[in-house]
């Protein structure tokens, strides 16, 4: 199905999720007050949002693939404020029509559900604010958030069902039934379902291939081979976890780099940097990994109509753009391509391989050797005929000075924001304007998604 329609398709169910409930309780309210009513619709509306914004990044992969998981995500944040905002407003209703709710403690049970559960929301709130801090530990502060967001959604459910006025209606009732399913089916096949019994994403290791001293390759093939592994674009990223168990064990993203034309192996590229990423190097032959993916919209298929590719990378984040040229040198691609390589003098990666790639390929490899990427560089590298800046793709992928500086270069050089594709290291942050001084990625892999050079 083209990305196009399925977006499409996905805001329609998003959008439906959130305003079908509201508009038949509007509906069916009957002589409720207007106060009343509008306490209960802000809360309706609540609830509806706390439910998409658990869906939303549930690793959909359809999802994902639409909108790119910087997308996902943006929008997983601004549904979540959104919903904290309604609940607040929910709650100021509620007091203002049922002043003896003030006490939590002497009310009925679902007011105390109801209590707890905006403390719980409230909370989710400040632990995100706190977990996109510098130095913020990911897993502890994803444990945390998904703790606190799982029980402000069990305890809105109690309040709803122990006040009882929603679930007294059939219709109202069925509305309810088909959110909770909704909801239950989407987090069992994301946490029962993929890490527990889905056989695509079991691997075994193949062996590992040092690309530097700080720099491997885990080769994998898939434990079912009748299955040939993976199907996934060049540019996307899987998720990958040592041990197959629901709880109590780490995961991390890592971009694929081999052909997506070879199915029966993959590979990821990995810098040791971290404990995790390091004890991927040591692995030994026929370890057993499991992988949940592919994601993200990082792919060259964003670009069916270029004229050719310009890949600009930093560092590791080479990693996508090999997935990308293996692919098209396996696929015999006859378009002009450009890659641009930010990146430390002593750790020359894929340099033999990229040789090799330029004979299969029309391709332009140009190392800055310490240069940074601005459009004095990409002037020299870019075609100079009039138009021909605007028929070409622009993948960009490294730190964030590599980005700034790469982003601000094409916007000088006049290429269209819709061109222009781009991958972060790290898990949080925004994509900056400015170029600041360069810092080294604390990343063990490529960033994961896809967004536009304005988002």
């Amino acid at each position: 199905m083209p990305a196009k329609l399925t977006r499409v398709l996905w805001i329609a169910v998003l959008a439906a999720l959130v305003v079908v409930p509201v508009v038949l309780m509007a509906s069916r309210a009957g002589g409720t007050s207007v106060v009343g009513m509008l306490s209960v619709g802000l809360g309706l509306l609540a609830l509806s949002l706390l439910i998409v914004v658990v869906v939303v990044p549930s690793r959909v992969r359809s999802l994902t693939r639409a909108f790119g998981v910087e997308k996902v995500l943006g929008l997983h944040r601004w549904l979540g404020t959104l919903a904290i905002v309604l609940v607040v407003l929910h709650l100021t209703v509620a007091l203002a029509n049922h002043p003896q709710l003030l006490n939590p403690f002497q009310t009925t049970s679902a007011a105390k559900a109801g209590w707890s559960s905006v403390t719980a929301l409230l909370l989710v709130g400040l632990v995100a604010v706190r977990g996109r801090r510098p130095g913020a530990r990911y897993e502890i502060w994803a444990r945390l958030h998904v703790l606190l967001a799982a029980a402000a959604l069990v305890l809105a459910g109690l309040h709803v069902f122990w006040l009882g006025n929603l679930v007294t209606d059939p219709v109202m009732r069925i509305v309810l039934s088909v959110l909770a399913l909704a909801l239950l089916g989407v987090l069992a096949h994301r946490w029962v379902w993929r890490p527990l019994f889905s056989r695509q994403g079991a691997y075994v290791v193949y062996g590992v291939r040092r690309e530097s001293p700080t720099v491997s390759t885990l080769v994998l093939a898939p434990v079912h081979l009748r299955r040939g592994g993976l199907r996934f674009a060049p540019g996307q990223f899987v998720w990958l976890r040592l041990k197959r168990a629901v709880v109590g064990t780490e995961e991390h993203p890592f971009t694929i780099a081999s052909s997506a034309r070879v199915t029966g192996r993959l590979e990821l590229t990995v810098r040791d940097q971290g404990d995790f990423s390091g004890l991927l190097s040591t692995l030994r032959t026929g370890s057993k990994v499991w992988l949940d993916g592919p994601h993200g919209s990082f792919t060259d298929e964003a670009a069916p109509d270029a004229r050719g590719l310009v890949l600009l990378a930093g560092g590791v984040g080479i990693t996508p753009m090999m997935s990308m040229l293996r692919t098209l040198a396996d696929r015999g691609d006859p378009r002009t391509h450009r890659l641009v390589l930010a990146e430390r003098g002593t750790e020359p990666l894929f340099a033999d391989e990229l040789t090799a790639l330029a004979r299969r390929l029309d391709l332009r490899v140009t190392r800055t050797d310490g240069r940074r990427i601005d459009a004095e560089l990409l002037a020299e590298v870019l075609p100079g005929e009039p138009g021909a800046l605007r028929a070409l793709d622009y993948f960009v992928c490294g730190s964030p000075s590599v980005l700034a500086g790469s982003l601000a270069a094409l916007e000088q050089l006049g290429v269209p924001d819709t061109r222009i594709h781009t991958e972060q290291f790290g898990w949080s942050g925004a994509i900056p304007v400015a170029e600041p001084e360069a810092v080294p990625s604390q990343r063990h892999g490529s960033r994961h998604g896809r967004r536009s050079a304005r988002t």
